[in-house]
């Protein structure tokens, strides 16, 4: 590893659509695709940043890099199927997320059984990125609610104007969903801005019960 030659893994300020509706997807153990719309609103407590040595695969089929007392000392790797190099990645600490979910009716009652008799653990994203499920619950949408956002939250970039978001306000370009071609995903994005807690939203029509703001968007 050359010193000072490293690039910068960053991080989403919220779970992006794809990894939410993987997160589902994994515990209805769907076979394919199943349409979903989805809110995502959230907060984090602090970001630091781990210095990794990342392994890039050149190929699909590569030989594995763990063994079952975990990961080598110092991995042999033959330099035609995989390289490595520093990296500095920005990860997330105490992540909260509030997510709702919208889908056809039996889709909800099956995910909502599924919450309440897991039979492994949770992770959203990579297997690590445990889930501690605090409330699960169907519930009926509100035409009135807080008059301001209580977290960070996505919503359309539609709305761009109507919440006088200025040109260096943070849009995200969100992965939705990918498709297998010719054996590689090909990925279906998304248009979103983040709007920050204690956001004026008093002209909304869509909320929950407890008065959070429901901002569906197709996942």
């Amino acid at each position: 590893m050359k010193p000072f030659a490293f690039k910068v893994g960053e991080t989403y300020p919220l779970a992006p659509f794809s990894t939410v509706k993987g997160m589902l997807h994994a515990i209805l153990n769907a076979k394919e695709y199943i349409p979903l719309q989805l809110s995502i609103q959230g907060e984090f407590e602090s970001m630091f940043v781990d210095y990794q040595k990342k392994y890039m695969y050149k190929k699909s089929d590569v030989p594995a890099q763990l063994i079952t007392d975990g990961l080598k000392e110092q991995v042999e790797t033959d330099s035609n199927l995989v390289t490595t190099m520093p990296m500095y990645q920005h990860l997330l600490f105490n992540v909260t997320h509030v997510i709702h979910v919208q889908a056809e009716p039996t889709i909800l009652e099956e995910l909502y059984n599924k919450f309440q008799n897991l039979s492994t653990t949770v992770s959203l994203g990579r297997w690590e990125d445990l889930v501690r499920v605090d409330q699960v619950e169907l519930i009926e949408v509100q035409e009135e609610g807080n008059d301001v956002t209580k977290y960070t939250q996505y919503i359309p970039a539609t709305l761009r104007e109507e919440y006088e978001m200025g040109e260096n306000s943070p849009f995200y370009h969100l992965p939705r969903k990918y498709t297998i071609v010719r054996g590689r995903r090909q990925w279906d994005y998304i248009e979103a801005m983040l709007i920050p807690k204690e956001t004026d939203i008093s002209l909304h029509d869509c909320f929950d019960e407890e008065g959070l703001p429901i901002f569906l968007m197709e996942g």
